[in-house]
C-alpha cells in the first residue's frame, strides 16, 4: 500500500472568491482520481462550504486537497484556520445553527456528503476540519500532509508508507533547497527505500546515499516497525525528525548530521520499544522543531490526516516545503 502518488494542493482562503478556487481544485483532483460526476459535484460542495466557513468565522485560513492512490482512489480534504474556534461542536453540525448570521447549512452538508468527517476545535485556537471521500472501507493506518513552498508546484519533500501486518516501513525525505532539483533528490530517495524496503536501516541508507550522488542530496528518516516485538528501528540523516507518542509520554528519536549523496556519517541504528497504542510522528524541517502533539487533548483519537493537518497548521515555517507523516503502530490486519 503506497500513498503520495500525487501532490497535495494548498489553497489559501482569504475572501469569498477563494471558495470558488477551492471548489475547482477539489473537483479537478476528484475527476483525475476517477470519481464520477455526481460524486465530484458532492466534493465540490464540501470544498465550497469548508472554505466559506473559514471566511465567515476565521477571516482566513487554508484548504488542503490530499489525493491518494491505494487499492482504490481516495481524496481527503483539510480546512485549517486559527480563528475563534467552535465551543459546541455537536450543535455546529445541526442544520440551522449559526453564530455568524448565515443559514447554518455548511457543516451539516459537509457531514451528509462526506464518507468520513471529523472536526477538532479549541476555543481561541482555531479549527481543523477533515473530510474523506473513498470507495474503500479499509482503514489506512497512516495519514500525511505534503505541501510545496508557496510559489512552487514541485515539492522538495516526499514520504513513503508501507504498512504491514508484522513489519511496516515509514520514510520522510527532504531534498536540499526546494523546487524541481529538491524534488528529484527526494523522489530518488523514495524510490530506493521502496525498492529495498525489506533491508535493514543501515543498508537502506547506504543504498540511498549511493543513488543520491547524482542529485543535490537530501535529508531522510526511516522507521522500521516490528509489530510483533513492539520495536521501532530508526535512522535519520539531516534535519528530519521522528518521535513516538504514547498515552502519557513522548520520546524523540535520534537523527545524525549529514546529507545523503554528499556526506554520510557512520550511521547508527537506534531501537525503541513502544506500547501498543503508540503514534509515530515524522516530519521535515519545513516544520519547527517544537512540533509535538502535547497540548491537544484527545487528538490521538482523531483521523491521522487530521492530526497531520493540525501539526502542519501550527508548526509550519512557511518558507520551505513541509511534510508530516503520522502512523498508528498497532498491528495491522
Amino acid at each position: 500500500m503506497i500513498r503520495n502518488l500525487r501532490r497535495h494542493k494548498s489553497i489559501p482562503i482569504t475572501d469569498r472568491s477563494s471558495s470558488g478556487e477551492a471548489r475547482r481544485a477539489a473537483v479537478t483532483v476528484a475527476a483525475s482520481l476517477g470519481f464520477d460526476q455526481e460524486r465530484c459535484h458532492d466534493i465540490g460542495i464540501v470544498a465550497t462550504e469548508a472554505a466559506n466557513n473559514i471566511c465567515s468565522h476565521a477571516r482566513g485560513g487554508e484548504v488542503l486537497i490530499c489525493p491518494a492512490m491505494d487499492e482504490r482512489p481516495a481524496l481527503e480534504l483539510l480546512a485549517l484556520d486559527k480563528g475563534p474556534g467552535i465551543r459546541d461542536v455537536p450543535r455546529a453540525f445541526e442544520d440551522g445553527y449559526s453564530t455568524a448570521g448565515t443559514a447554518g447549512q455548511g457543516l451539516g452538508a459537509i457531514k451528509r456528503l462526506s464518507d468520513v468527517v471529523s472536526l477538532y476545535s479549541v476555543p481561541s485556537q482555531g479549527t481543523v476540519l477533515y473530510a474523506q471521500f473513498t470507495a474503500s472501507e479499509t482503514t489506512v493506518p497512516f495519514g500525511a500532509v505534503n505541501v510545496p513552498i508557496k510559489g512552487e508546484t514541485a515539492c522538495g519533500d516526499t514520504f513513503l508508507a508501507l504498512p504491514g501486518k508484522r513489519r511496516s516501513v515509514y520514510m520522510v525525505a527532504d531534498g536540499l533547497g526546494h523546487g524541481p532539483g529538491a524534488s528529484e533528490a527526494a523522489e530518488e530517495a523514495r524510490s530506493v527505500v521502496q525498492r529495498f524496503s525489506t533491508a535493514n536501516v543501515t543498508e537502506i541508507f547506504s543504498r540511498s546515499h549511493d543513488a543520491l550522488r547524482k542529485t543535490r542530496g537530501a535529508a531522510m528518516s526511516v522507521a522500521i516497525v516490528d509489530h510483533e516485538l513492539l520495536l521501532v528501528t530508526y535512522g535519520g540523516v539531516g534535519n528530519v525528525s521522528g518521535s513516538l507518542v504514547g498515552a502519557s509520554t513522548t520520546r524523540s528519536m535520534v537523527s545524525q548530521n549529514g546529507t545523503l549523496g554528499a556526506v554520510l556519517p557512520k550511521l547508527q541504528e537506534f531501537t525503541y520499544p513502544f506500547e501498543a497504542d503508540t503514534t509515530l510522528v515524522m516530519f521535515s524541517d519545513g516544520l519547527t522543531s517544537k512540533c509535538a502533539l502535547s497540548g491537544y487533548p484527545g487528538i490521538r483519537l482523531r483521523p491521522l490526516t487530521l492530526i497531520a493537518g493540525l501539526l502542519y497548521r501550527d508548526f509550519t515555517r512557511g518558507r520551505d516545503d513541509a511534510t508530516v507523516l503520522i502512523a498508528n503502530l498497532r498491528s495491522q490486519p
